[in-house]
């Protein structure tokens, strides 16, 4: 169902996913650090952000939208952060209906089946517009009920300042009726509020790659687990360090970092880079577009310890890991310890949202 919450810019209006049952611990913990906030935290700028967590069936989305919860509440409370981000999250994957009378049971390449790459025919014409469609009955009903859910389902533009495609659990280049929907709805944002900023996550990375800028993604020769060291590139050294705000109140800045830790979870990657993108980070692990309006990360800047344990055994199915043996349990463990810069990315990210659009001319930051 869809709800709505006050804001100081207006009502927001986020998706609550039927499928699972939120933790409200961090819910309760997150209020009470709300409350004790400071008079000059009151004056930070309220950023509306939709994310869209595309994981289909996965029992961990709650926790995955905790960690997104963690995350801002983290920057809300920071000093150096000038914004209070106010996220509302969306499930495409698990609320997506093609048809009137709910999800196809047992039908191949319908609700995201994970063993068929293609769409069945009705939800085939009813996504694509197909010439046809007239033709077959109660098309006409059908379309109309999949249009309701997808407005309702997915996020209205004009009511967020960042929409961010987040990770997920298939693989993109699949035409299962939800991943042609987010397509398209990339698509329509783009045409329709060309200047609206975007971010992709892992899953999002790849998908905006695609769409976006016509990229290439294939199947990694190993998988990536834990944090890892990405090296910036000279486009990246610019966006990152000379474009960050000052990070303390009195001004100064930190040091100028060469590369970005992150989480990494994933076995498929961009194998080239788009065209109208550039790399930030090196094997197109970062890239934003020419005109500035889409951000992408391989990695989870959103991630931490606790987020990352819950796919602690794809060690074991990726890397054929023993996880049984202590030694190796802990060597995975201590992957996904390491000190990471998701906050300080994401602080970043939020600068980068509140800019205007600039002229392509005028992003000095690639030379």
């Amino acid at each position: 169902m869809t709800t709505s919450t006050d804001s100081p810019r207006g009502p927001l209006h986020h998706e609550v996913n039927p499928h699972h049952q939120h933790d409200h611990t961090d819910d309760t913990n997150i209020k009470i650090n709300m409350d004790t906030q400071n008079e000059s935290q009151a004056t930070k700028i309220p950023l509306r952000i939709a994310i869209l967590l595309n994981s289909y069936r996965s029992p961990h989305i709650s926790s995955i939208r905790d960690s997104y919860t963690r995350c801002f509440s983290s920057l809300t409370e920071s000093p150096t952060c000038r914004f209070e981000a106010k996220p509302s999250f969306f499930y495409p994957a698990d609320n997506f209906y093609c048809c009137p009378q709910g999800p196809h049971k047992n039908r191949d390449g319908c609700n995201g089946s994970e063993s068929d790459a293609s769409l069945s025919s009705d939800c085939s014409n009813e996504l694509r517009g197909s010439d046809s469609e007239s033709d077959v009955p109660g098309s006409k009903a059908r379309a109309g009920a999949r249009s309701s859910r997808m407005k309702e389902f997915l996020p209205d533009p004009a009511e967020f300042d960042l929409i961010v495609i987040g990770g997920g659990n298939a693989d993109p280049r699949k035409r299962h009726a939800w991943i042609l929907r987010v397509h398209e709805f990339i698509r329509q944002t783009r045409k329709e509020w060309p200047r609206k900023k975007m971010v992709g996550v892992c899953w999002g990375h790849q998908t905006l790659g695609m769409v976006v800028g016509g990229g290439e993604v294939g199947e990694m020769g190993r998988p990536e687990l834990g944090v890892t060291d990405s090296k910036l590139t000279p486009a990246g050294l610019r966006f990152f360090n000379d474009q960050k705000p000052p990070s303390s109140p009195a001004g100064g800045r930190e040091k100028k970092r060469s590369s970005l830790r992150l989480h990494q979870h994933h076995r498929r990657q961009l194998v080239s880079t788009p065209p109208y993108f550039h790399q930030l980070l090196a094997n197109n692990e970062c890239l934003v577009s020419d005109d500035n309006s889409v951000l992408t990360f391989q990695g989870h800047p959103e991630k931490d310890a606790k987020a990352a344990k819950l796919k602690i055994r794809d060690a074991a199915r990726w890397w054929g890991w023993d996880l049984n043996d202590p030694k190796v349990a802990e060597e995975v463990n201590e992957l996904m310890e390491r000190e990471h810069d998701g906050d300080w990315v994401w602080e970043r990210v939020l600068e980068w949202a509140w800019e205007g659009i600039k002229e392509e001319g005028e992003l000095e930051w690639k030379l």
